[in-house]
């Protein structure tokens, strides 16, 4: 895919919990697109997504790393943007190829993660060497709210999450744009409509007011300062002039020293915590042990089956051998035994044949008999020599 178009590339930064997501979630029902390279969502984290592209905070967290930093520690060098020249230039080459792919196809091509807060000028860098123009909208959220939110979400004491707003306030101070569009979180919220009405006179959008109703969820929005009256804890937008006034509020009514005994209490609970997944840990090696005995168990028992099986069939081959040789055998005396039967069916024929001409035989000399018989008869009743030959016959057979 080109490069994105003039324009239709736009930045969403501000700070973890300030409203982004929800943000994205708006921009989303007014026809934006953000890829599909998106990190999942996490519950009771950021249920309905994060909207962050997997290789963009990829690149984000590389850059922080190479100044020692996280986005839950930013430390000094992240703050001013003081980054390692080797890191920079690996940085560039690879933010060209994820901004040359693009974020989808919609009218806006929207890309988000609360990092930009320290590492939005090096991306701006990028766009101006491609020569692509995007828009920077951010969000904001007082940051009593937004250290509640961490709290919540991360067991951060207020006071540690109100400095890490702090942090990501100075460094978006010098590194956004003049011409950057605002949002802030307690509108979106409120009322998303008038809000992305806003937005849609600087971007191409197409106002859904259905979409816009289900996507922007003020049921999510745990923390609401509006009857706060501390000062610019609970301010949304500060103009970076007013930055060192909210550092010294913040130290004024959550000072450094509450926040150490504080971090004490959490890094002892959290040692607490550790010790219980250490000892659950444990017993898990323990039973992963057992179960690797079982296993070595079930194989040698395996390998005597199989050798058991090896035995059955060398037996099976053997009696196939067997087998095929009675086979064989019974075959040689199946062709001698049709053999027989065909001299016997022979004999057979023979003998009838002999019956026939013997029957024959019996019948004509019956017959010769019968007539040599009635000549007899004939000469027994001649006047002269009949008595005689009666007489004759008589004393023959008294003898």
């Amino acid at each position: 895919m080109a490069l994105p178009d003039q324009h239709d590339l736009l930045f969403i930064v501000g700070m973890h919990r300030s409203g982004t997501s929800a943000l994205c979630a708006a921009l989303q029902a007014c026809g934006a697109s953000f890829g599909d390279n998106l990190l999942a969502p996490m519950a009771g984290v950021n249920e309905e997504g994060f909207w962050e592209d997997a290789e963009v905070v990829a690149l984000n967290e590389a850059l922080l790393a190479s100044v020692g930093s996280s986005w839950y520690a930013p430390g000094e060098k992240a703050v001013s943007g003081d980054w390692p020249v080797a890191a920079i230039e690996r940085f560039a080459e690879q933010a060209a190829v994820v901004l040359q792919r693009g974020f989808g196809d919609g009218g806006v091509q929207v890309v988000k993660d609360p990092r930009f807060c320290l590492t939005l000028p090096l991306w701006l860098d990028v766009c101006a060497t491609h020569g692509i123009t995007p828009r920077v909208c951010t969000a904001f959220r007082p940051p009593l709210e937004v250290a509640q939110s961490l709290s919540r979400r991360d067991g951060f004491p207020l006071g540690y999450g109100l400095r890490l707003d702090l942090a990501y306030r100075q460094a978006l101070a010098s590194g956004l744009p003049s011409a950057e569009l605002q949002v802030s979180y307690a509108d979106l919220a409120t009322a998303p409509v008038p809000v992305m009405q806003r937005l849609a006179e600087s971007v191409p959008l197409v106002i859904n007011h259905a979409a816009l109703a289900t996507a922007v969820r003020n049921d999510l929005r745990h923390h609401d300062s509006a009857g706060d009256t501390r000062g610019l804890l609970a301010t949304a937008v500060i103009a970076p002039e007013s930055l060192p006034d909210l550092e010294a509020e913040i130290e004024t009514q959550y000072s450094s020293t509450t926040l150490l005994s504080e971090l004490a209490v959490v890094f002892v609970a959290r040692g607490s915590k550790l010790t219980e997944l250490g000892e659950a840990h444990s017993g898990a090696l323990a039973i992963i042990a057992e179960r690797d005995a079982q296993i070595v168990e079930f194989d040698r028992r395996l390998l005597e089956a199989g050798a058991a099986h090896d035995l059955a069939l060398e037996t099976i081959a053997l009696r196939d051998g067997q087998i095929m040789e009675f086979d064989r055998r019974l075959a040689a005396i199946g062709s001698e035994h049709s053999e027989a039967l065909e001299v016997i069916a022979r004999r057979d024929r023979e003998i009838i044949e002999f019956d026939h001409r013997l029957t024959d035989i019996v019948a004509r000399k019956d017959a010769q008999i019968t007539q040599l018989e009635q000549h007899l008869e004939d000469i027994y009743k001649l006047p002269l020599i009949g008595p005689i030959l009666r007489r004759l016959r008589s004393i023959h057979a008294q003898r």
